[in-house]
């Protein structure tokens, strides 16, 4: 078969070969070339044959060397094939040896056990003697001469109970007399470690002292460390570990030194909130200033006496700090911490962790590596309860401010005013003042409590909006019931309109100081925008209750308007009684704020415009000849004139741009008009310059003339705005718009 395959390999090469020659001698001038690739194909093939030849001469190599080792392991495995039959000879020889050896293993032991009496035989028959002087040392402050003999003395307490452990057939009566004999090694101990811990207890005081006292008791808690070292590695060898041992009397030192700490912090609480209300203040004070004195001696004087594995100044920063805040938590759960010693307990907590404690530059402390003082919940629960106390406080500062400010306005004399004449009550700068000083004193403790403490303001603010209004209302309803009795409404009322401004100056300027213009949080911008167009609501609602007070002195002048008889008669004085009252009140009004004076004024302007309107357009009887209309447009013309030099003289805002009392003088015009059939021309220009004006308001002004009947007067409305009765159209907002026909003929 494999002849077979050769025989094919060799046709498919000489098909291939022929190919590719068949493919190279394609064209005639192509046969010079054949010596040329006759040649390389010659040397193609000596490259290929070298080739081949390296690869099996390597591989025979390989399989020569393979040959080679397994010949030799061969060899190793018989050599090993024939020990291993020495050695199970032997063990068949050697079977019944352990039997006759039984006796000289017992005598070994005995001999071991003798040898380690001997060794310790000075130490046995002294040990009594031992324990004694040891003691005496212990008492005389001996320390390290103490630690040597009790050294001695547990040493041979340990390689006797040593000996006894690795016989096979332990004695209990042995082990028993051995460990009462060495009794007072473990009161030994017990004493020694009490004077060390009574020594590490007084280290920082010891330190500046006697140094070598805590050197001293360090070096017996290393040698100690040292002989639990030794001992637990032959635990791990034999299994066997004496009495009392591992000590861990390093693990007892900083335990010894955190109860030390802890007590430390405790220990300067000297009074409580009944012997005094700044205790926990003077208590935090005294805590800052105690830690920060501690460090600097460990620092500087206990670092060179305590072991580098120590890492003593961390240790000591990390046993305050939990001490610190297990003592805080327990005063917070004990004490139940409440009101201003919230914020107390706040502020120091930032202090801690200030330049002032714990990130006190000569102290070098990474104080992000301690973690909190306390837990988020706990702070959070501190807080919580702090915004709680301060909600009363609030409402209850609010309430009696406002019903305190509120009895002031039955007073029997003007509100205060201030330096620019303004009218004012004290209410605004005592809520206020109240208020920065709650905030303000979130801002020494955290930003997110600022903006928690500027939301609860703002919410008692916006409930404190509706105390207010519902007052202002009540005391506006009580004065309309006797107008004679509250003489200086008009002054308390504009000192509350005056009010709101502080209000809401105080609102931007709590906003401003507290809250960042690029602050994340638009929920809190938009709140402190409802609050000021809240107060900005009651201030214009204020200015509406003076703007009544004005109309219901006038309220039988403006009616008077109405009946034209009066108003033509020369004893009239409907008009000239409105502007001055207008200009009489304008005197209280002086004391308003700028802005609301603007305000008040030129709702006072609009008001009167809109009712003469009324008037014109809505008087039952007619003028009955030319010369009436004639009067009445007159008339009309001067009433105009005056409003414009009153309003003028009060300094309107809405005669800056236009004078709105213009179009009595147009209407007038359409009144005195002699010949009807110049009345749509001239309407037609009333109607051009007013597109607010409706279809009725203008038959009403046609009808007035008394010589042009509602039939004729729609006729003439329809082809000037032509427009159908009953048609609807949306018109622009103008002076027009809030003039009422009462009996519309349209």
């Amino acid at each position: 078969m494999l002849s077979s395959d050769l025989e094919k390999l060799e046709g498919d090469a000489k098909i291939t070969a022929a190919k590719h020659v068949a493919n190279i001698l394609q064209r005639p001038d192509q046969l010079e070339r054949v010596d040329q690739y006759r040649r390389r194909v010659a040397r193609k093939k000596a490259s290929v044959e070298a080739m081949l030849k390296t690869a099996v001469q390597s591989q025979l190599d390989g399989v020569r060397a393979g040959l080679t080792q397994l010949q030799t392991a061969l060899v190793d495995v018989k050599e090993i094939k024939e020990s291993l039959e020495d050695v199970d000879e032997s063990y068949k020889l050697i079977f019944g040896l352990s039997d006759k050896l039984e006796a000289v293993k017992s005598e070994n032991s005995r001999h071991s056990q003798l040898v380690a009496a001997r060794e310790n035989m000075k130490h046995i028959f002294t040990v009594p003697e031992m324990v004694k002087k040891t003691q005496d040392y212990i008492n005389d402050g001996k320390l390290l001469h103490a630690h040597k003999y009790l050294t001695d003395i547990e040493a041979s307490r340990d390689d006797l109970l040593f000996e006894l452990y690795k016989q096979p057939q332990q004695s209990p009566t042995d082990n028993n007399t051995l460990k009462h004999y060495f009794a007072g090694a473990e009161k030994l101990s017990e004493s020694l470690g009490k004077q060390l811990w009574l020594i590490l207890q007084r280290t920082l005081s010891s330190i500046r002292r006697e140094p070598t006292l805590i050197v001293t008791a360090l070096r017996i808690i290393e040698r100690e460390e040292r002989t639990d070292a030794i001992w637990l590695k032959r635990q791990d060898q034999t299994g066997f570990i004496p009495p009392g041992r591992p000590k861990m009397w390093r693990e007892r030192c900083f335990s010894v030194l955190r109860d030390s700490a802890g007590a430390r912090i405790e220990g300067n609480q000297v009074e409580g909130r009944l012997d005094n209300k700044m205790w926990l203040v003077r208590h935090l004070e005294i805590t800052r200033q105690l830690v920060v004195e501690d460090l600097r001696v460990v620092k500087t004087l206990c670092e060179p006496c305590f072991p580098p594995i120590y890492d003593i100044v961390n240790s000591y920063v990390r046993m305050y700090h939990e001490s610190i805040g297990e003592h805080l938590n327990e005063m917070i759960t004990q004490e139940q911490i409440e009101g201003n010693e919230i914020v107390s307990l706040m502020t120091w907590l930032n202090t801690y962790e200030g330049a002032e404690m714990m990130g006190n530059p000569d102290l070098k402390i990474d104080v992000k590596s301690l973690g909190p003082l306390l837990e988020n919940n706990v702070l959070n629960d501190l807080q919580n309860k702090y915004l709680d106390k301060m909600r009363n406080n609030f409402q209850e500062w609010m309430t009696n401010s406002l019903i305190t400010d509120r009895k002031d306005w039955s007073k029997e004399q003007e509100p205060e005013a201030d330096g620019e004449g303004c009218y004012n009550t004290p209410l605004p700068v005592i809520l206020f003042q109240m208020i920065e000083q709650n905030v303000q004193v979130a801002s020494f403790i955290s930003e997110s409590l600022v903006k928690r403490v500027l939301g609860l303001v703002i919410d008692e603010m916006a409930n404190f909006s509706k105390f207010f209004k519902t007052e202002l209302i009540a005391y506006r309803e009580k004065h309309l019931q006797a107008r004679s009795e509250t003489r200086y409404f008009i002054h308390y009322m504009i000192a509350n309109v005056n009010n709101c401004s502080t209000f809401i100056e105080c609102i931007s300027q709590l906003k401003k100081q507290f809250l960042a213009s690029d602050d994340e949080d638009s929920a809190s911008h938009e709140r402190f925008q409802i609050l000021t167009e809240t107060f900005q609501k009651i201030a214009r609602d204020g200015c509406g209750y003076l703007l009544e007070e004005i109309f219901l002195d006038l309220e039988t002048f403006v009616s008077e308007l109405l009946d034209l008889k009066k108003w033509l008669s020369q004893e009239s004085m409907a008009m000239e009684t409105i502007l001055v009252t207008v200009e009489d009140y304008s005197q209280d009004f002086i004391h308003l704020k700028p802005k609301h004076y603007e305000n008040i004024i030129c709702a006072a302007q609009e008001r009167i415009l809109l009712e003469y309107m009324k008037a014109i357009l809505n008087r039952k009887n007619f003028y009955k000849n030319h010369n009436e209309r004639k009067e009445a447009a007159e008339k009309m013309t001067k009433d105009a004139g005056n409003m414009y030099a009153l309003f003028n003289k009060l300094g309107s805002r809405g005669l800056q741009d236009d004078n709105p009392f213009k179009v009595i003088a147009e209407m007038s015009e359409v009144i005195k008009l002699t010949d009807t059939s110049f009345l749509s021309l001239e309407a037609t220009g009333i109607v051009n310059r007013h597109p607010d004006m409706r279809p009725e308001q203008l038959v009403a002004l046609f009808t007035s003339r008394g010589d042009i009947n509602a039939k004729d007067a729609k006729q003439h409305v329809m082809e000037i705005m032509g427009e159908e009765e009953g048609q609807i159209k949306v018109r622009p907002n103008g002076v027009f718009t809030k003039v009422t026909i009462n009996n519309p003929k349209w």
